[in-house]
């Protein structure tokens, strides 16, 4: 196994197409799936990265490329709320207080909700990670037990760090003090966000260059504990990198493999899960990640957000959700997303640190309740949900993909009679114009 990696190795070095370049960007080019609308929300500049919502509802965004971070308090307006900061890249909440991760580590801006959005208090420095390396952005997350955990990537491709805190997450009192290493082999793990049902702490990691165009694979992982991931001496499912002759694949056993394995060089950044009540309801608990794009493949890929299903708290596929800032056909690219953030609106929000650009985008088709479909004990059944009929003449409901009869239509409910025969588990869908959306009820 160590020879076959050194062979990719090798056969890795080098790539042969010309660069990926930039296209002016078109709206219009944009692409996600049907019933689905996308806008450019807002225009700040300043090559945004990580948001977040504040306790007010307001969007805040980390502008890395001026050292600011701006509020969005509604489409086309961005109020610059502080300036000066060393690469802010994430953002967390704590009551009033705004938790900034910088390229050195974590500051404090405490009464950060004001009338006018404006931050007056200075930022604290609450802790100081290791600066500079390949990777210089961090990323911090409140543990829900009131710990601070920052992700702080590798200086290399393949190389043994001397700081433990690279390539790793530490775990943080929330004062700053007690620094102890929670998780580690995470080459750079720009996206962290915790499930909504398991309370388990998902991470996006980039996969090193130089082995080839489709290794090792980007990957989403579940974070435990003292858990070991890999890097820099193994890929994927625990397959042994021959990076060097300090290169350790008897570790590759004892490591934890990735929940999700993607495509190599997308470079996943942004992850956060859907909880909103906006997009059908298939979507609850569900992921979106923002793939940055790859730099280094001969056929590029990436420069996209991505529909991760996450059943049950474990992945279960990977879809496309926004698409068309890559254009393979001339090799160039005309926005690169960073993170996708459901807002309390149901809408999902996605940053561009390319454009300056936030996207937000919007369900437009029909959406079922859960629990809405009601039976009347005839083998009739009411249906409840939004926008179900914009057009009575096209709006159809089926039953495991036998039509049903449509008794009365209006955009909010559906009478509707089961075909003969239709017993047991019964998916019924909802079709109109503009996209679908289904249930599962029990039959009797």
């Amino acid at each position: 196994m160590r020879g076959v990696a050194a062979a990719l190795l090798l056969a890795g070095a080098g790539f042969c197409q010309p660069p990926v370049v930039y296209r002016e960007f078109n709206l219009n080019e944009l692409q996600v799936p049907p019933g689905f609308e996308v806008s450019v929300y807002a225009h700040p500049g300043g090559g945004p990265r990580l948001m977040a919502f504040g306790p007010n509802g307001v969007l805040y965004v980390a502008l890395r490329d001026t050292g600011s971070v701006v509020a969005v308090p509604q489409a086309d307006t961005a109020v610059t709320v502080v300036r000066g900061l060393n690469g802010p890249h994430s953002l967390t909440f704590v009551n009033d207080d705004l938790y900034v991760a910088v390229d050195d580590g974590v500051v404090r801006l405490r009464g950060a909700i004001t009338s006018d959005l404006v931050i007056r208090s200075g930022a604290e420095r609450v802790l100081t990670v290791p600066a500079g390396g390949q990777h210089s952005t961090r990323t911090a997350a409140l543990h829900p037990d009131g710990h601070i955990l920052v992700s702080a990537g590798s200086t290399c491709n393949f190389c043994a760090e001397s700081d433990a805190r690279r390539a790793a997450i530490t775990r943080y009192e929330n004062d700053g003090s007690g620094a102890t290493l929670f998780a580690s082999g995470l080459r750079n793990s720009v996206g962290l966000a915790w499930h909504p049902l398991t309370g388990e702490l998902w991470a996006t990691d980039n996969g090193g260059d130089g082995l080839g165009n489709d290794v090792p694979p980007d990957e989403i992982n579940i974070i435990r504990q003292g858990g070991d991931y890999g890097w820099p001496d193994c890929m994927g499912d625990r397959q042994p990198v021959n990076w060097d002759a300090r290169a350790n694949p008897a570790r590759c056993p004892g490591t934890t493999p990735p929940e999700q394995p993607l495509q190599a060089h997308s470079a996943p950044l942004g992850i956060s899960f859907y909880t909103g009540d906006q997009f059908p309801a298939s979507y609850q608990n569900d992921a979106f990640v923002a793939f940055h794009g790859s730099w280094n493949r001969d056929e590029p890929t990436g420069y996209k957000v991505v529909r991760i299903h996450a059943v049950s708290g474990r992945a279960a596929g990977v879809e496309d959700f926004l698409w068309g800032f890559l254009d393979p056909a001339t090799r160039s690219w005309s926005g690169r997303p960073v993170h996708p953030l459901p807002g309390p609106d149901g809408a999902l929000y996605i940053s561009d640190d390319a454009t300056g650009n936030i996207y937000r985008v919007v369900y437009t088709g029909p959406r079922i309740t859960p629990g809405s479909v009601v039976p009347h004990g005839d083998g009739t059944y009411d249906l409840y949900g939004a926008r179900l009929a914009n057009d009575p003449a096209q709006v159809a409901v089926f039953a495991n993909g036998v039509s049903a009869q449509l008794l009365n239509v209006s955009p909010a409910q559906l009478t509707f009679a089961l075909p003969d025969g239709i017993t047991g588990d019964v998916t019924i869908m909802v079709q109109n114009e503009k996209a679908s959306d289904s249930t599962l009820i029990h039959v009797d």
